[in-house]
C-alpha cells in the first residue's frame, strides 16, 4: 500500500456496497472492510463529479451591470459509472439486481490502491450489459449519487482529529 501523499495509478482499484442494515459511525467504518461486500471484476470505473450550480446574483440597479455577479448554489455529487465483468451467479452483482428491483438507497465506496475510500449514499438508475464478439460480456451500472459524499480526504481529516475528551 502507498503513501495516501503519493500519486497512485488506478489498478488495484475496487467497487463495494454496504452490507445491509450496517451503520458507519467511526472513520475506521468507512475504512474496515467487514462493513462492506466487495463487487468482483471492475473493469472500468467513473466516480461522481462533484459539481456546484450558479445562481444569478444580478441587480437592476447595480453600478456594474454590465458584469454577470452570480454565487454558489446547490451542490451535486453526479453519478458514478462503472463497468464490471458479468458474472450472474455473483452474491454482489445479484444484490445490484434487488436494489434496482426495489428502489434502495444504500452507501456504496471506491477503495483506492493506497487504502483510502470515497463513500457516496445512493441509488442504482441504469443497470445493463454489452455483449461483443471478442470480448467478454460486461455490466454498466451507473449510480445516482445523493446528498453529501465521504471523501478520502474527509475521512483522513477526521482520523487525524483527536478523540473528544482525549489529550
Amino acid at each position: 500500500m502507498s503513501e495516501p501523499t503519493q500519486a497512485i495509478k488506478g489498478a488495484g482499484t475496487t467497487f463495494w456496497r454496504l452490507k445491509d442494515a450496517t451503520e458507519l459511525t467511526a472513520p475506521e467504518d468507512y475504512l474496515e472492510d467487514t462493513k462492506w461486500d466487495k463487487l468482483a471484476g471492475v473493469k472500468e470505473l467513473q466516480p461522481g463529479e462533484i459539481t456546484v450550480e450558479d445562481e444569478e446574483d444580478d441587480h437592476l440597479d447595480d453600478p456594474e451591470s454590465d458584469w454577470a455577479k452570480t454565487t454558489p448554489g446547490q451542490k451535486s455529487a453526479g453519478e458514478t459509472n462503472l463497468t464490471l465483468v458479468w458474472k450472474p451467479g455473483e452474491p454482489g452483482q445479484q444484490q445490484l439486481v434487488d436494489d434496482i428491483d426495489n428502489g434502495t438507497v444504500t452507501e456504496y465506496r471506491i477503495k483506492y490502491p493506497n487504502g483510502t475510500v470515497d463513500v457516496y449514499p445512493g441509488y442504482i438508475n441504469s443497470l445493463g450489459k454489452a455483449v461483443t464478439i471478442k470480448e467478454k460480456i460486461t455490466r454498466s451500472v451507473k449510480f445516482k449519487n445523493v446528498g453529501k459524499p465521504k471523501l478520502a480526504e474527509m475521512i483522513l481529516a477526521e482520523q487525524a482529529q483527536p478523540a473528544e475528551g482525549g489529550v
